[in-house]
């Protein structure tokens, strides 16, 4: 069985490594496959100044601005571990968004779709 194995490397883009194989991958006739380009949303928290310039060295973009050190980010899941490790930043992770509540919440504001 072949492990197909996605890895960061320091300028933050995932690469694709060598496929290879493993005793324990074999026994539990694992497949282990990792989207590199598989988009995230995630809540990135800057130590001092705005995160863009972190984020956007691993390939992202800020989609919403919650204040100068918190935003909303749109990402590879690839890269999560080099923005939680990045030395500028507090905090950088991943959330999920329920889409029918948030339907819901955008259509209370009068931001969403009424039809």
């Amino acid at each position: 069985m072949k492990i197909k194995v996605i890895f960061l490397i320091h300028d933050g883009a995932a690469r694709p490594a060598t496929l290879g194989s493993s005793s324990t991958a074999r026994a539990f006739d694992a497949n282990i496959s990792i989207a590199a380009h598989e988009q995230s949303l995630f809540y990135v928290v800057a130590r001092a100044d705005a995160p863009d310039a972190a984020i956007h060295s691993v390939g992202g973009k800020v989609v919403g601005r919650l204040t100068i050190r918190k935003v909303l980010a749109l990402a590879p899941l690839a890269v999560h571990a080099t923005l939680r490790n990045h030395p500028d930043l507090k905090l950088a992770g991943p959330i999920t968004i329920d889409p029918e509540r948030f339907a819901r919440f955008t259509r209370l504001l009068g931001l969403g779709n009424t039809g």
